[in-house]
């Protein structure tokens, strides 16, 4: 595309925006709180599937293996729970070690250090980390197929729950922001064609003397544009700061809660807001321009 025609293009998108200026801060204003409500619903699935992930990096199986096993049997059933394709880590442990265990959680409980110095009825075994918290049911009952296994332990239900909250939160979000991108695509519409309508005649002459339909498109659908982009470095804006806000308050009223890191947030909220808002203002001036071409 030639310079002079760049130029073209530009002069006439500022000059739309500024002959409508009040039109245009309504625009921007609108996709920039369509575009916050849809960085809101991004930040809170980030963060629910940032503590999903942490909880399923914990998450272990405690796999408890028959007393008076030989090792050569727990060592080889352990060399091959490795190669299973759901198992992240492994690791074993023997039954004094899970006495020392718990001797250093439970100092206080001196009955029940008793009885294990007395005589030790804990069990040798395997720490199991698998590699997503679905798993974890799969990879326990393929232990439980095992003839020397005593009983396997899990508690993954809190992390699938999780899971199934991030979908509901994501469904609801992406519902909601369909709602409010048409309420925006009507208002960057409105924007629009009240520009085109200024330049009616301009546009008519324009056509009988042989410009192309998208020669009179391009300035207004880059109009359109960038009221998306405006709006959407908006929200961005108040997702930065409000994020930054929240991070603190957490962080004093829950120090034990993963907060999902801003740069996190940030990765996931920016290239969604500004994509969004310039697909919804360049469909808002084509939508604006059609019937006006029709000379």
């Amino acid at each position: 595309m030639k310079p002079k025609i760049l130029w073209y293009f530009g002069r006439e998108t500022g000059y739309g925006l500024w002959r409508n200026g009040w039109m245009t801060l309504a625009s921007v204003s609108t996709v920039a709180i369509s575009l916050f409500v849809l960085a809101f619903f991004i930040v809170l699935s980030v963060n629910l599937n940032h503590v999903a992930g942490v909880l399923e990096s914990e998450v272990e199986v405690r796999v408890f293996i028959h007393q008076h096993v030989p090792r050569t049997s727990e060592i080889r059933l352990m060399n091959e729970a490795k190669h299973w394709p759901d198992i992240r880590h492994i690791t074993f442990f023997t039954k004094t070690q899970a006495a020392r265990q718990l001797q250093s959680e439970f100092p206080d409980q001196k009955d029940l250090l008793q009885l294990i110095d007395q005589s030790n009825p804990l069990f040798d075994g395997y720490d199991v980390y698998t590699r997503q918290a679905t798993q974890i049911p799969q990879v326990a009952n393929h232990f439980r197929s095992k003839k020397i296994v005593e009983s396997v332990v899990y508690e993954g239900l809190v992390a699938k729950r999780i899971d199934r909250v991030t979908e509901v939160v994501r469904a609801v979000g992406w519902g909601i922001e369909a709602l409010l991108a048409l309420a925006t695509l009507s208002i960057i519409s409105n924007t629009i064609r009240l520009a085109v309508f200024a330049r009616r005649r301009e546009i008519g002459v324009m056509k009988l003397v042989g410009a192309t339909d998208w020669f009179i498109r391009w300035p207004f659908v880059m109009e359109g544009m960038v009221l998306g982009l405006v709006g959407a470095v908006a929200a961005d804006v108040l997702v930065n700061y409000g994020y930054r806000w929240a991070i603190g308050a957490a962080v004093s009223a829950m120090p034990f809660w993963p907060v999902a890191p801003l740069s996190m947030v940030l990765d996931h909220t920016i290239w969604v807001t500004i994509a969004t808002g310039l697909v919804i203002g360049a469909l808002g001036s084509l939508v604006a321009v059609r019937r006006f071409l029709r000379v």
